[in-house]
């Protein structure tokens, strides 16, 4: 279960335009690239890809700013011995992959899903009959792949088929615009969900934060 590196870096460029940042760049680390996120909690990424543990402790010793991320498509294990003191490593996520054939959604009938699209980004909605936010997400494309981000249904819907029809609907207006491959980063929250949909496993994805 190691992803290649491009799988990762096709990640970090659908990601990018998922959230609206400006496209990735190659950075001086070997193999890396990175983008400015530009928040107080996190000011950029660091993207090594499939990377050995020797090569994180070098990219982490160059780094100097303080709440950089870096993310390595790497088992955790092999990575986790190389962190330095007061570095934060975040909860465990995995790069997960599936075609565009993936299984119906349940239909929803009590909600609404609407979508809005720009070039390189689809965000979908649902709301129920009074309006109400009921769950979202977003979907950014580079190439011929999509990442799915931020796939969120509000409590009070839980349990209702929201999560798998936001990302279905999504995955359908993908495909119109040449999708081939589609990919994500999930947290254990999601990881069991996506599972069930078809998606497979790639790699663990360890981040860690530099420390402020």
């Amino acid at each position: 279960m190691v992803a290649t590196m491009n799988e990762h870096f096709d990640w970090a460029f659908g990601y990018c335009a998922a959230r609206g940042y400006a496209e990735p760049v190659a950075a001086t680390l070997p193999s890396a690239l990175w983008f400015d996120a530009g928040k107080p909690d996190q000011t950029g990424r660091f993207i090594l890809g499939n990377a050995s543990g020797e090569a994180a402790a070098a990219a982490f010793a160059a780094i100097e700013a303080p709440h950089i991320y870096v993310d390595i498509a790497a088992p955790r294990d092999a990575i986790l011995p190389y962190i330095p003191a007061h570095w934060q490593p975040r909860d465990p996520m995995w790069l997960m992959a599936t075609g565009t054939d993936m299984p119906a959604a349940r239909p929803t009938p009590d909600f609404m899903i609407e979508v809005n699209e720009s070039a390189h980004r689809f965000e979908a909605v649902a709301r129920d009959a009074d309006g109400t936010l009921a769950a979202r997400g977003v979907l950014g494309i580079h190439g011929t792949t999509a990442v799915y981000d931020q796939i969120v249904t509000e409590p009070q819907f839980g349990r209702r088929g929201l999560g798998s029809a936001i990302m279905a609907e999504l995955g359908r207006r993908a495909v119109r615009r040449g999708v081939t491959e589609c990919l994500l980063v999930a947290t254990s929250d999601g990881k069991a969900l996506y599972e069930r949909l078809g998606w497979t496993l790639r790699s663990d994805i360890v981040s860690v934060i530099s420390p402020s």
